[in-house]
């Protein structure tokens, strides 16, 4: 789907004063070719409250063919917020048509500082000698957790996604269009923790396309009770591997890989299957999405999904073993799309990579535990 607006910023962050306050500016250009008037909404991100932000002037303005507006907003963080980082970012949309007609713009992040406190001149050092131990002993029952967790893999008691996407099935998923940054050919690997409430017949966990004619398609899914990842150009060019009865209803992390010669299946990080094929990723002239064929209307999944990856790189089994349970960095080598799926509110499925491939829900709903 074609980009309809640009959303640019001159920074990636804002600079708060002194109180808190700050302003930071996005542009807004028109590349639908037409007249249109557009509506500009700011979406928070992760636990940033909505309060906060602020959009200077009027959120509906018109916009000439190729023509460009400035969208101010203002970030007033109010007394004795947590330090931190948090970030947001901004979503325009045709007026007359915003399901078809849009675009998010980049993420913007500002820090909000603790501010300084000082001691007083008499300090009782028995109190300071007390503190030192019990933070001493909290941080080693976070380590010991934090070991535990690593331990347990995926699945295991405190390493399940606690945010997530439920999709129904029928006619529910996450449209990504087709940006220009996921359509690549060579290596490529797959990675989203999924809960499936059925396995039979299709339920595409993340897919570019598929089409008919030509026959083109990239896919992680479920079909017919198996994990598979592959390609398809008429031919089938997958890994698969039956499902384990005990994974219905439980979370899973799926990860396909195709390294040049083969495809790999992984579950939990263990390789499932592995099938030599000279096929690899294929042009597809088609959207991508979550939780259905690219645009919907069929292959839809049923259950939940979250932390969804797409990288042009073959990972390692190591790699894949080690960030399962963690946030890639957005500037991560050969990641081109990572969907958290943790927002929890709101339409936009935001994209942490550098593509900032954001997607826009379509009659999913949240799950928290």
């Amino acid at each position: 789907m074609p980009r309809s607006f640009a959303i640019t910023t001159s920074a990636p962050s804002v600079e708060l004063n002194g109180s808190g306050q700050g302003e930071f500016t996005f542009t807004v250009s028109n590349a639908l070719g037409r007249p249109v008037r557009v509506r500009a909404v700011i979406e928070p991100e992760g636990q940033l409250q909505r309060g906060w932000l602020a959009l200077a002037g009027e959120p509906e303005r018109d916009l000439a063919p190729d023509g460009t507006q400035s969208f101010t907003v203002k970030v007033s963080t109010p007394p004795g917020a947590p330090a931190g980082s948090q970030a947001f970012h901004l979503v325009v949309v045709n007026v007359a048509n915003p399901d078809e007609e849009f675009a998010a713009g980049p993420s913007v992040s500002f820090q909000v500082r603790r501010p300084v406190v000082h001691a007083p001149k008499k300090f009782p050092m028995w109190i300071a000698f007390l503190t030192a131990g019990v933070l001493l002993i909290i941080l080693g029952a976070v380590a010991t957790g934090l070991a535990l967790r690593h331990r347990e893999g995926s699945g295991g008691a405190g390493s399940e996604p606690t945010v997530s996407l439920a999709f129904d099935g029928q006619g529910s998923f996450v449209d990504l269009g087709r940006p220009a940054e996921l359509d690549f050919t060579g290596p490529v690997t797959i990675e989203a923790w999924v809960r499936a409430k059925t396995t039979g017949g299709f339920h595409n966990i993340l897919s570019h396309g598929y089409t008919a004619n030509p026959p083109g398609e990239l896919v992680l899914r479920i079909f017919s009770g198996q994990y598979q990842v592959g390609s398809w150009d008429g031919m089938n060019h997958f890994a698969v591997a039956p499902i384990p009865a005990e994974d219905t209803g439980k979370w899973v992390h799926l990860a396909g890989v195709y390294d040049g010669a083969r495809w790999r299946l992984y579950r939990n990080g263990q390789e499932l299957a592995s099938n030599p094929d000279p096929v690899g990723v294929l042009p597809v002239n088609a959207p991508w999405a979550i939780g259905a064929r690219g645009g919907g209307g069929e292959r839809v999944f049923d259950g939940d999904i979250a932390e969804v990856r797409l990288w042009k790189v073959a990972r390692t089994p190591e790699q894949i073993r080690e960030d399962m349970h963690r946030e890639p960095k957005e500037d991560a080598e050969g990641l081109v799309g990572s969907w958290p799926l943790s927002e929890g509110q709101r339409t936009i499925a935001g994209d942490r990579s550098r593509s900032q491939a954001h997607g826009v829900l379509r009659d999913t709903s949240w799950n928290t535990r």
